[in-house]
């Protein structure tokens, strides 16, 4: 291996720059022989349990970090944002996020009838349809996330316009955002699940409607509740304007993110 004054030992092996510490300052890879698997894992472990903890219950914070130059303690946000909304899709089984059950909850038929269409169409039954439908919509909707990241980073541009915080920052700010929204989501579909409730809305009777939109309610509270805080701590809003435009941004966030859902919808089932 040979031994610390070796120029071949003192270089490092992906860049070939004189080491000066156990990190290469002009790539950032750890000197080769120093990294052991355990100290990788567990720093990935700090990594992820830091990223999480802050992001449920400190909203704003994994921002700020990002703002001040703290970043190597945290997941980067478009590898969090979109572990988070992959994290979601797997657990489709149990929030039974699926064409087939949303099919089954639509009282107009509309969705079973383009579902058989569909199905005929492409000479298979109607289980196979729905799983491609399936499995084309995770793909298509996680990349057309990128709309909703950039309607939120501009909304809060647009709200903070007099702060001197870049793009990068109104950017990070979404995507933490989004993957609050996801796992707020899980929550959300969870709890239907349990309190056997539709996301359609739709309702036998009095009381279930009621449920339905108590169950929405305390989503879009909690929602709410995250940007409130998220901008006081990000952008140094007083509480009182931070109120205000946190309910703004998450109104428009909602119709946003069904418009999203809705296309994301329709490419799947046109390109299956």
């Amino acid at each position: 291996t040979g031994a610390p004054d070796d120029p071949i030992a003192s270089r490092c092996a992906n860049c070939g720059a004189l080491l000066t510490g156990p990190w290469c300052a002009r790539c950032g890879q750890e000197a080769v022989g120093r990294a052991s698997l355990r100290r990788v894992a567990f720093r990935q472990y700090e990594r992820i349990r830091h990223s999480l903890l802050a992001l449920v219950f400190h909203p704003g914070q994994l921002t700020a970090e990002f703002r001040d130059g703290q970043r190597a303690r945290s997941i980067s946000p478009w590898r969090l944002a979109l572990n988070l909304v992959a994290f979601f899709f797997a657990l489709s089984f149990i929030t039974d996020f699926r064409v087939a059950q949303f099919a089954q909850q639509d009282p107009t038929g509309t969705l079973e009838a383009t579902i058989a269409a569909a199905a005929a169409r492409n000479h298979v039954s109607r289980a196979e349809i729905a799983e491609r439908i399936d499995r084309r919509l995770n793909g298509v909707y996680t990349l057309l996330l990128s709309l909703s990241v950039a309607c939120n980073a501009l909304l809060a541009r647009v709200m903070h316009r007099r702060h001197p915080a870049p793009w990068s920052v109104h950017g990070v700010f979404a995507l933490h955002l989004v993957a609050w929204t996801f796992l707020l989501s899980v929550l959300y579909f969870l709890m239907l699940r349990v309190l056997g409730l539709s996301p359609l809305m739709t309702a036998s009777n009095a009381s279930t409607e009621y449920a339905n939109l108590a169950a929405l309610a305390v989503v879009i509270l909690l929602q709410i509740a995250y940007v409130l805080v998220a901008f006081h701590r990000v952008y140094a809003d007083t509480w009182r304007a931070a109120g205000v435009k946190a309910v703004l941004l998450v109104i428009a966030g909602v119709f946003v993110d069904n418009a999203v859902l809705a296309l994301a919808f329709l490419i799947a089932l046109k390109t299956v």
